[in-house]
């Protein structure tokens, strides 16, 4: 019974800091998002706050004016950078302490057009029903990428930015073959002058 009792308390002195010491990403949550993205931005939230120091974390409000979700960066630890998403008031802002707002341009991260941008197009594409959990997801991922790389450092658990690759990519080859196209046509008009 002895040897049970002790290695009962074992396992709870092993786990005990495991849970006290676990990152969570997301400080408010008014059923905008799902447990599956808050895990996800558990994980990248903790591998940032492990390799960098900075604490990076969301508040996203149904009903909640964004006022209020602003004032929720005054009680974290810092230095610190949160995104905050009010369904309510059609907005979304990032704000932080001072130090850590400096590592990474917010501006990017916020543009509307689907080059720069990784929260606003996916919120005005009106596409798919998900579109709070795939913005906040994709935006807080490209903070935590953008602070990781001014660190010089690369997150593992990290997503990317496949969309912005991918459009980028097909931009590229429209482009391309636009330019391809109008060489092919003032070439042929070229010899058609030539021969008459």
């Amino acid at each position: 019974m002895r040897k049970i009792l002790k290695g009962g308390i074992l396992i709870a002195v092993l786990f005990i800091p495991l849970q006290i010491f676990a990152f969570e990403a997301v400080v408010y949550n008014e059923n905008v998002l799902s447990q599956k993205v808050s895990e996800e931005l558990n994980l990248i939230g903790q591998e940032l706050y492990d390799k960098t120091g900075i604490h990076l974390f969301v508040a996203a409000g149904a009903s909640t004016p964004l006022e209020e979700l602003l004032k929720k960066q005054d009680e974290l630890p810092k230095p610190n950078v949160l995104l905050v998403l009010s369904q309510n008031s059609h907005k979304v802002d990032i704000v932080g302490s001072q130090e850590a707002l400096t590592f990474f341009d917010k501006e990017a991260v916020l543009s509307p057009y689907p080059g720069t941008g990784t929260i606003l197009p996916i919120l005005t594409s009106h596409k798919g029903q998900d579109v709070f959990n795939a913005a906040i997801l994709n935006g807080y991922a490209d903070i935590a990428d953008r602070l990781a790389k001014y660190f010089g450092l690369k997150l593992e658990h990290s997503i990317g930015n496949a969309n912005r690759d991918t459009i980028n990519i097909l931009r590229i080859l429209f482009y391309g073959f636009i330019c391809f196209a109008l060489l092919y046509y003032v070439q042929r008009k070229m010899k058609r002058a030539r021969h008459v």
